[in-house]
Formats: C-alpha cells, sequence, structure tokens
C-alpha cells in the first residue's frame, strides 16, 4: 500500500509553499465563516481553496507550481514588511515613530520628551511633534 502511494506521489509537486499554506488558511477561515449561514450551498465555496491547493499539491507541473509562488510571493512581500515594520515598532517602549511631511521616511525620536523640533537627516525638513 505504502508502495503504491510513493510511487503515485513520484514527480508531483507535493511542497508545502507559502501558496499552498495560504490556501488552507483562507479555506479555514471562510469555513468558520460560513459555519454561521443556514444556506447549505454557500459551504461549498469554502471547499474551493482546499481544492485548489490539492490540485496544486498532486500537480506534476512542477515549474508552473514554483512560478505560482514566486508570483505570490512577489504580490505579498510588501505587506509582509509593513507588518514586521509595524510590529517592530510597537514592541518598541522608548521610541516614538514619525512620517517625515517632506520624504515620507519613518524617523524614531525618544519618548517622554515633550514637544521637540525634529529635522529630518535625509531631506533636512523641520517639524514639531509631540513625544
Amino acid at each position: 500500500m505504502m508502495n503504491k502511494l510513493r510511487d503515485f506521489l513520484i514527480g508531483r509537486y507535493c511542497r508545502n509553499d507559502e501558496l499552498n499554506l495560504a490556501l488552507v488558511l483562507l479555506g479555514c477561515v471562510l469555513t468558520l465563516i460560513l459555519s454561521f449561514v443556514e444556506n447549505r450551498y454557500l459551504h461549498f465555496i469554502s471547499w474551493i481553496p482546499f481544492i485548489i491547493m490539492l490540485v496544486r499539491f498532486l500537480s506534476k507541473n512542477i515549474a508552473k507550481r514554483q512560478a505560482e509562488n514566486g508570483k505570490f510571493l512577489s504580490l505579498i512581500e510588501p505587506w509582509k514588511k509593513f507588518l514586521v515594520k509595524k510590529t517592530g515598532q510597537m514592541k518598541d517602549k522608548e521610541h516614538k515613530y514619525y512620517n517625515c511631511p517632506g520624504c515620507s521616511r519613518t524617523l524614531r525620536v525618544p519618548k517622554n520628551r515633550g514637544k521637540i523640533k525634529i529635522s529630518c537627516p535625509h531631506c533636512g525638513r523641520e517639524f514639531t511633534k509631540r513625544t
């Protein structure tokens, strides 16, 4: 039995890449949300991400699946960077973060200093903020 399964999976994609994990997460969220809906036919919508994930998992076109995952990663990369930046700022209890009105760069200043004049080291613009 195990040999048959192993022989079946040889040459298939069989990877838990980021796109497959996102599809599983989306399917779980849809299942949870649609469990509160009384319409039985809407529950089939939550199966779609699981079916797509299974088709990708069992696909023999490995290059195409890797290209799909690369495209997905390039789409979520800006969001990932934004979340990492914001969570790092939220953990920093000693500094306050402001965006420069001139160049829109993020500037870090010490907290609890009252009203201070901040000068951007990149564009040289000065502005006043309360820390």
